[in-house]
């Protein structure tokens, strides 16, 4: 392998990689406010996707355009998800336990729902953005433009989902009822209203990723699941919580999986991902008992 192949694969990873690190902060922050795996979480993204495609293909609007349009499009779906579904579970003072099983059963519904809508929607055919196509050169690599955009907007969107937690009045009450909800709430911080926009952000996120993902990857009703887990493996590898260790989590398993599409075959991309997943999670639970507590 030359420099300027590696350099192409480095390059190719980080596409990917600033992609799935944004996907998994909307999952991460869900699951910090409201202690829940969103297992439909992918299937808001799609949802995005789709709607970015809709307005590229029926208005020709542009898919930067309409980014902030599936982003405000989500957060609403998202906060009536949380109030028609979630919020119910809440009220009936369940415990973690059981309220974890009840949301994983919800979510898995609502996957379900949102898989067939779709279907019925835009039936099962490969839909394409086909967006900003021409090569940029770089020294001596070369990426087309919509791969670059990519990259950009998910890290520049990275960047200010950073500032904002760590900044901001919102971004400081959603971090303190991310690390302890029963301190965030004696000291005044409306855990309910917290929740509700917490989720809303997530799954905003899940929108701007599905627009992203439209202009470099086929669209199907079933896309959203494989996009869940490679959040699902960013976020625990990452660190649950840990926005920094998301982004370097998303960036180091997009580049593993373009150097494993290089030497063993487009095939085992997908599979590199899977395996980096269960090691870590073997290595962590012999390693550190605080580590099994989260996962369980």
């Amino acid at each position: 392998m030359d420099v300027t192949t590696f350099l192409q694969l480095l390059l190719f990873g980080v596409v990917w990689g600033g992609l799935y690190a944004l996907i998994a902060t909307g999952l991460n922050v869900i699951y910090g406010v409201m202690k829940i795996l969103n297992i439909a979480h992918g299937e808001l993204m799609m949802l995005g996707a789709y709607m970015t495609f809709w307005l590229f293909t029926l208005w020709s609007v542009s898919p930067l355009i309409s980014l902030p349009l599936a982003a405000v499009a989500m957060f609403l779906f998202g906060i009536v998800i949380q109030k028609a579904l979630i919020g119910p579970l809440v009220a009936h003072n369940l415990s973690m336990g059981e309220f974890e099983n009840a949301t994983l059963i919800v979510f898995f519904a609502v996957l379900l729902i949102l898989q067939n809508a779709a279907l019925l929607l835009w039936s099962a055919d490969y839909r394409v953005v086909s967006y900003a196509t021409s090569p940029v050169h770089i020294g001596p690599l070369s990426v087309a433009a919509n791969r670059l955009i990519v990259v950009l907007v998910a890290l520049l969107v990275s960047a200010l989902m950073y500032v904002g937690l760590q900044y901001t009045m919102l971004g400081k009450a959603i971090r303190a009822v991310s690390q302890d909800m029963t301190t965030a709430r004696l000291m005044g911080v409306n855990v309910k209203r917290i929740g509700l926009i917490g989720f809303g952000i997530g799954s905003a996120l899940a929108g701007i990723a599905g627009n992203l993902a439209s202009t470099i990857y086929v669209i199907t009703p079933t896309v959203g699941l494989l996009f869940t887990i490679k959040a699902f493996t960013v976020m625990v590898v990452g660190g649950l919580g840990s926005q920094g260790g998301t982004l370097l989590a998303g960036l180091l398993l997009g580049i593993l999986e373009s150097f494993a599409s290089y030497f063993l075959g487009a095939e085992y991309k997908d599979l590199s991902g899977y395996v980096v997943l269960i090691a870590f999670i073997v290595w962590k639970s012999r390693t550190s008992s605080a580590f099994v507590g989260e996962i369980k």
